[in-house]
């Protein structure tokens, strides 16, 4: 089941919520201390290329280069 997490505006308040895939995104979630002004927060998703899930990280290049992260762009 996938969590999603969420923020309460009046308390600042940070909490997960655990709803099936096919429960509407839409519906009310309440902070833990009942507060209804809340709001979803967007979290980046881990993704592995390759088939094990023991494989290793794609490095990321690194160094200077503002368009293209130092690789050879002209």
């Amino acid at each position: 089941m996938p969590a999603y997490q969420y923020r309460c505006r009046t308390c600042d308040t940070s909490f997960e919520v655990r709803r099936g895939i096919s429960e509407p995104a839409a519906v009310n979630n309440p902070c833990p201390d009942g507060h209804v002004d809340t709001t979803r927060v967007f979290t980046a998703v881990a993704v592995s290329r390759g088939g094990s899930a023991s494989a290793s990280p794609v490095p990321v290049p690194s160094g200077g280069g503002a368009c293209c992260g130092g690789a050879c762009c002209g």
